[in-house]
């Protein structure tokens, strides 16, 4: 029997200054994995797909390609009883993570070609080429520090014996102190270039699959830091300034085949300002602002058409308080998120599925840290101990937290998994109850009134916790309700404003009579209407406003789909293929993208503006924050009128029925399957009250999609257990301070070449880790090894002149079979 899996790679990209260069060996990894994946999967036909190899389609002379055809051989063999899909739909990066990370998503996004981005790094990350005119040093420059570089080489210092190295550190020493001696528009052109440079393979090609996305998380600094008005008992009002800021990119790539992208060309100025804000170094680059990206795409009559759009989407706090974006300074995200975790957890939750899923969050640490406990401390100098207050501590802040979140989620995963497990047997007989399907033929109306009476069912079943179901369901929509008001207005909702406004909404409902009474569960639980009894106010609320239900709905609806993928040989499912499926699969993921198309167009749709506009008009005070219940009454009082409008217009616009209806129309047109696959599918959608009631008390309310189990798995030059049978070989750009390879071209070609073998060392391990225990055996995973790294240092070898002696080590010591 065929298992489908995909192993869903959210990356987390971690600063590391010179060790840039390393990490973008790493990435360059990463996507030739992806692509390897994609290019498996786009062979159809599965008996052709085993025999197939990755230069079948691609010409095995072009210099772009070489490990792919590792991984892809990796890959085809987990067959013929596994299909694994490799997928990166998460990248977060801070520094000079952040350089690669953005780079990395566009390349994934475009399925670009990068192999020139190896070259812009070699040649320009050099303090010769990155120093500004007017602050590099003159033969006469500090001319006293030049004997101080001698005599260090003399007495042995390693680093400074190195001509390369104690020239560039004299010339990098004598520049221009007390102001940043790096170029800062100098760097802003070379990541325009590095955007520039990546070529398409294909038009309107991506290695994401339809349906799926990804999301790019760039961390900066705000060096000034924005004020956030906050609400607290006593004063009402404070405020707080936050230096923390995240660029957010987006890739979708919809069911219909359509794209919607903020990686293309039109968007390159932003991406260049990504990469170059991200890395400004303090002290080493002046800090980055909008209008030097501004000055450059006019300089290179580059017009930048979604220029409003990024601001919009990345700094609407910004334009609402009225700052000028252009001029805001930003410096290294380092500085207070160099280990941007936190961004990728949260895009993991609520991500849909798509089969099977193997979710791991891999994260680059280009200098881990040696574990080192003293059993005695000195007490450190007044120097040491201001470096290690102002920038060592900070940068090495530990990821237990993060970790300790995963292992929550991880938890609360696994909870669900039993829930929903140990429930499905009884749910499946109440849905059989409920429907007569035994030759009766099956249509949308049949459907939706065996669907009503599943509701009603729920409703009877459940007793008492359905009480606390429907308030809970209600407290949602209301806090749906209220931060779509806040989406229309462009406020946060942990303003002092958002405050006011979930009050308001709340005031309102109560006066509308949207609550929840306890002896509206007996009209509930009644499948007969009642003569003369009126339907609860909340119902139709619910109704016309609970997204979230139907979120979850559908994404259950396709978590039932990846089930049937794993009985498609069972004999009761004969006549079942994978291709029925995907047809199924691909129109519920046209569902959800409807769904949320509705939901995010109201935001800017004129009407609902003019409303909130009208409602939602004045600043709030102390006094009326002190009072926030009576303020808010007072407001539903002036306003009642137009927020029972402002309800009715975006019930009308959201229009939660028609995603309902389509779904029963879907599920009625599944002719052609066999009646086991069919029961399997109705007893999802009819069955699916009885699972929300059981599984949403414990869910926060944001929550839908994905609840697999995420596992966190390190990349770094501790963890190539291959590489390091082989000999003693480090990135040699952490050295003075993670400054060592801007001096040094030999040092950068090193560590690009080890980041590259590092990284297949680990992403072998890791793909085998996700098949399974036997899926490939020792000694498979030695032979790929080393022919994955004896191709990339075939590849490598014509452009890392420097390399000769480390590559020599490394054919000899593989020659030798060292690995064992």
């Amino acid at each position: 029997m065929l298992h489908e899996k995909e192993l869903r790679i959210a990356l987390v990209c971690f600063g590391g200054v010179s060790l840039a260069i390393y990490i973008h060996g790493i990435t360059k990894e990463l996507l030739k994995l992806a692509r390897a994946s994609s290019a498996l999967h786009d062979i159809e036909d599965r008996e052709a797909r085993a025999g197939a190899g990755f230069f079948d389609s691609q010409d095995e002379s072009d210099p772009e390609y070489d490990s792919e055809a590792i991984y892809f051989e990796l890959l085809r063999d987990l067959g013929p009883d596994l299909e694994l899909r490799v997928i990166v739909d998460i990248v977060a990066g801070t520094s000079a993570g952040g350089i690669n990370g953005t780079m990395l998503a566009r390349a994934l996004s475009h399925d670009l070609r990068i192999g020139r981005l190896r070259d812009l790094w070699l040649d320009n990350a050099d303090v010769s080429e990155l120093l500004a005119s007017d602050a590099r040093a003159q033969t006469w420059s500090k001319w006293f520090l030049r004997p101080l570089f001698r005599a260090a080489g003399a007495r042995g210092n390693m680093l400074i014996r190195d001509d390369e190295i104690r020239d560039k550190l004299s010339l990098f020493m004598r520049s221009r102190w007390f102001k940043p001696p790096l170029d800062g528009p100098r760097m802003a052109r070379l990541m325009y270039d590095a955007v520039l440079a990546m070529e398409p393979r294909g038009e309107n090609s991506s290695l994401l699959p339809s349906g799926q996305a990804l999301d790019l998380f760039v961390t900066l600094t705000d060096f000034f830091g924005i004020q956030h008005p906050m609400h607290i008992h006593d004063p009402p009002l404070i405020h707080e300034r936050d230096h923390r800021h995240v660029l957010q990119f987006r890739y979708q790539r919809r069911a219909d085949g359509s794209q919607d992208s903020d990686f293309d060309l039109g968007n390159a100025p932003a991406l260049a300002f990504a990469a170059r804000a991200t890395s400004s170094i303090p002290g080493i680059f002046p800090p980055s602002q909008l209008m030097e990206i501004d000055q450059l795409a006019t300089d290179l009559a580059d017009p930048w058409p979604r220029r409003s759009t990024f601001i919009t989407e990345n700094f609407h706090h910004y334009q609402s308080t009225g700052i000028d974006i252009a001029s805001v300074p930003f410096i290294d995200g380092g500085v207070v998120n160099n280990r941007p975790f936190r961004e990728a957890i949260g895009a993991i939750r609520g991500r849909s599925s798509y089969r099977q899923v193997d979710r791991r969050v891999v994260y680059i640490d280009p200098n881990p840290a040696i574990v080192s406990v003293p059993r005695r401390h000195d007490v450190p100098s007044f120097f040491s101990t201001l470096k290690g207050a102002l920038s060592e501590i900070p940068l090495a802040e530990p990821i237990t937290d993060n970790l300790g979140q995963i292992n929550q989620l991880n938890a609360q995963a696994r909870r669900l998994s039993a829930v929903a497990e140990s429930a499905r047997p009884q749910i499946s007989g109440l849905v059989k109850d409920l429907i007569d399907n035994d030759g009766v033929r099956i249509n949308a109306l049949r459907i939706r009134r065996w669907r009503e009476r599943a509701n009603v069912r729920a409703a009877r079943k459940a007793g008492f916790a359905f009480d606390a179901y429907i308030r809970l369901k209600l407290a949602s929509v209301h806090d749906f309700l209220a931060r779509l008001i806040l989406d229309i207005r462009g406020v946060r909702p942990d303003t002092p404003f958002g405050r006011a406004v979930v009050e308001i909404i709340n005031v309102w409902a109560l006066e509308a009579g949207v609550t929840y009474e306890p002896a509206d569960i007996n009209l509930l639980r009644s499948e007969t209407p009642r003569p003369g009894i009126a339907t609860p106010k909340w119902v139709p609320f619910l109704l016309a406003f609970d997204i979230g239900y139907r979120r979850r709905r559908l994404h259950f609806l396709i978590e039932g789909q990846n089930r049937l993928y794993r009985n498609l040989n069972a004999t009761e499912f004969k006549g079942l293929d994978a291709r029925m499926i995907d047809r199924l699969k691909r129109s519920l993921y046209e569902q959800v993208d409807a769904l949320e198309a509705r939901a995010a167009a109201i935001v800017s749709d004129p009407p609902s503006r003019t409303l909130v506009d009208i409602i939602f008009h004045e600043t709030f005070s102390s006094e009326a924050l002190r009072n926030l219940r009576s303020h808010a009454t007072a407001a539903v009082a002036d306003h009642r009128e137009h927020i029972d409008r402002l309800v009715a217009h975006l019930a009308a616009a959201i229009d939660l029925d028609v995603t309902t209806d389509n779904i029963d129309h879907l599920l009625a047109d599944l002719k052609d399957w066999p009646m086991r696959g069919r029961q399997e599918v109705l007893t999802d959608y009819l069955g699916f009250p009885f699972w929300d009631v059981l599984t949403f008390p414990i869910l926060p309310w944001q929550d839908t999609g994905e609840f697999n189990e995420i596992k966190v798995d390190r990349i770094s030059a501790r963890d190539a257990r291959g590489i390091n049978q082989l000999g003693n070989f480090s990135p040699k750009g952490a050295a003075l301070n993670k400054f060592a390879a801007f001096l040094s071209r030999s040092y950068r070609e090193n560590d690009y070449l080890l980041g590259r073998l590092h990284a297949l060392d680990r992403l072998i391990d890791i793909v085998c880790d996700a098949a399974g225990t036997g899926a490939v055996t020792p000694a498979r995973v030695r032979r790929l090894k080393v022919q994955g790294f004896l191709r990339i240092i075939a590849n490598e070898e014509p452009h890392l002149p420097t390399c000769s002696r480390l590559i020599k080590e490394l054919r000899t010591a593989l020659a030798e079979g060292k690995l064992a």
